[in-house]
């Protein structure tokens, strides 16, 4: 098996080194010389696709997103990109003035459109960058200005700031997961990302 696996091996060579042959202008065999051009400008196989899901569930919290990017090669070491995401975030809270068990939500429907950055340091090894502007829906239990309970409601914006470091990891073909740790430094006032702790983000990509 292994001799009939060499011979096709050796007539694949043969097949292609002939397929380089080339005829001279005086009419004798010569070879044509492969060079291997770089691609100036625009190149569709450097762009990148890919994003990321979340999930949790438990004890009345409900945290669901989807974050779709689109972005570039530039270097073999620089991607840069745009992306968009939804995220919806739902917290239990006991504040009924009659009812103290009563349990009332805090719910928050987030989009956020953002730039983002990715630099290897080595090998796999990444830091990035991202500015995420997020537009948030707010709906609480709370006081209204005439002092009754109930639902508040509230549209409100923040800008975030988001650093880290993280490693790819190929998956095979063009497909890779990326494995994040990011900390938004600005930490505005709706920042949807936890002060003093970093958050973990678990996204894929794929070249076109």
């Amino acid at each position: 098996m292994k001799n009939v696996l060499l011979v096709c091996l050796l007539f694949v060579g043969v097949s292609y080194a002939s397929a380089q042959e080339v005829y001279t202008s005086s009419g004798k065999q010569g070879y044509q010389k492969k060079v291997n051009k770089k691609k100036k400008g625009y190149d569709p196989d450097k762009l990148i696709i890919g994003g990321g899901l979340n999930a949790g569930f438990g004890n009345g919290f409900v945290n669901v997103g989807i974050s779709p990017i689109l972005g570039y090669r530039f270097t073999n070491h620089f991607q840069a990109g745009i992306g968009v995401g939804y995220q919806y975030y739902q917290e239990p809270e006991y504040v009924d003035p009659v009812d103290p068990y009563k349990v009332s939500y805090a719910r928050e429907n987030i989009v956020y459109p953002n730039i983002w950055t990715r630099y290897f340091v080595y090998k796999n090894f990444f830091v990035d960058g991202t500015l995420e502007y997020d537009i948030i829906n707010l709906k609480q239990p709370g006081y209204d200005n005439m002092g009754n309970f109930g639902t508040i409601k509230e549209n409100v914006t923040n800008t975030c700031l988001l650093l880290g470091v993280g490693i790819k990891q190929p998956l095979g073909g063009r497909v890779s997961a990326y494995f994040e740790l990011i900390y938004d430094v600005l930490q505005g006032q709706y920042s949807p990302y936890p002060q003093g702790a970093p958050d973990i983000r678990i996204g894929f990509a794929t070249g076109l």
